[in-house]
């Protein structure tokens, strides 16, 4: 669409979702982390679960035009995580 991406939703389930979920929250509290966010804008959630009602709480209030969706898999033979790839 040529909008820029403000919104990133990553999908895993297990490790693929634990992984990038401690990166995020371990560098969350890094100052100079911090500081390289600040100012941006973007939005980082993660879905690990097929639950319909918990994907639509994460992305209703998106655009879809300014979202990434990452879905990570050791296999893509998950079957909760193609569910939520095909959501």
């Amino acid at each position: 669409t040529g909008k820029e991406l403000k919104n990133i939703v990553c999908i895993g389930i297990g490790g693929t979702h634990a992984g990038p979920e401690a990166v995020y929250e371990a560098l969350r509290g890094d100052a100079a982390a911090a500081q390289a966010m600040e100012g941006r804008g973007t939005t980082l959630r993660f879905i690990a679960n097929v639950d319909p009602v918990d994907f639509d709480l994460n992305v209703r209030d998106l655009n879809a035009e300014e979202t990434l969706i990452i879905v990570t898999s050791k296999s893509f033979a998950t079957a909760e995580t193609m569910q939520n790839a095909r959501t």
